[in-house]
């Protein structure tokens, strides 16, 4: 789908086009730097308002302000070639170092020059919907965004709520693989093609969450590590409480025990955090009918192939 790249989001952000909910359509994207960064790029090279372009916004005709929206990934199709890449000011604990690596993308792996091997881990960086004030693209919150968990792959949905009636989906800064964190500002930063499917729900949460077949996955964000963390955990501590019916307080307890955690970035002035329980417990973190919505769009995955 032609759409065009945005550098910001926000609630006046014209809709590129409107498709209905469970209709697919596919948004194609660059790399995070705007396909600029290459061996050889210089510093002083890199136009910087080019810098974390996305693509959209993509309307859903039955979606209004309010709703939770369900994207759905079908699939992402990469570049066969990527860039893990910093400059003077991204990254965590950069000296003030620009340098470049460029690997190429071959599933089942991404391949480094000096032999090292990484697993192929394609997902979507950012995705999301328009939130409720204008905001650089690079950023996040309850409308999803910059989120950079690995999990956000194909046969995957991400569960956010909207601020706009259409919500206004978008998507951007794809990575073949990437590490907890992204340290240094970036993973293996490509350009292409995802494949995504919108649906609607009818209950209300705080936190974007992410569905995957193996695990369900909450996210909290705030300024620092300890501040996103201490976002999501009420709604774990609540949802975990309902589904052992026991008091908060004990809930609480148990998810000292249960708690699987994992930085997702922590380089931009906003910090991401996952948070899932184990043994199954997960699957109480989101309500029955996201399950069923969830499932739904799996099975029109293997259908469309």
């Amino acid at each position: 789908m032609a759409a065009p790249y945005l550098y910001r989001v926000g609630p006046h952000v014209p809709m590129a086009t409107a498709v209905d909910t469970w209709q697919p359509f596919t948004l194609r994207t660059l790399d995070a730097s705007g396909d600029q960064v290459r061996p050889g790029t210089t510093a002083d090279g890199l136009d910087v308002d080019r810098l974390f372009p996305v693509s959209g916004p993509i309307e859903i005709s039955d979606v209004r302000a309010g709703d939770r929206v369900g994207i759905g990934i079908a699939d992402i199709r990469c570049a066969p070639v990527g860039h893990v890449w910093t400059r003077p000011g991204l990254g965590f604990g950069n000296p003030g170092w620009f340098d470049v690596r460029e690997l190429k993308i071959q599933p089942p792996l991404v391949l480094d020059g000096a032999g090292l091997e990484l697993p192929y881990r394609v997902h979507a960086g950012t995705l999301g919907v328009l939130p409720a004030a204008l905001a650089p693209a690079r950023t996040l919150g309850p409308y999803g965004g910059n989120v950079d968990i690995p999990e956000l792959g194909p046969r995957s949905m991400l569960w956010v709520s909207a601020a706009v009636d259409g919500g206004g989906v978008f998507a951007g800064d794809v990575h073949a693989a990437i590490g907890d964190a992204e340290v240094c500002g970036t993973g293996v930063e490509t350009s292409a093609e995802l494949d995504l499917v919108a649906v609607r729900g009818d209950w209300q949460a705080v936190n974007p969450a992410v569905m995957t077949e193996d695990k369900i996955w909450l996210l909290g964000i705030g300024t620092t590590f300890e501040d996103a963390l201490s976002v999501v955990l009420p709604e774990v501590t609540v949802a975990l409480a309902a589904e052992l019916n026991v008091p908060e307080s004990q809930a609480y307890l148990l998810s000292s025990l249960m708690l699987d955690i994992r930085p997702c970035q922590v380089v931009n002035p906003l910090t991401s955090v996952a948070v899932s329980l184990r043994g199954d417990l997960d699957k109480c973190l989101v309500p029955p009918q996201a399950h069923r919505l969830f499932h739904q769009f799996l099975e029109s995955t293997v259908k469309g192939h």
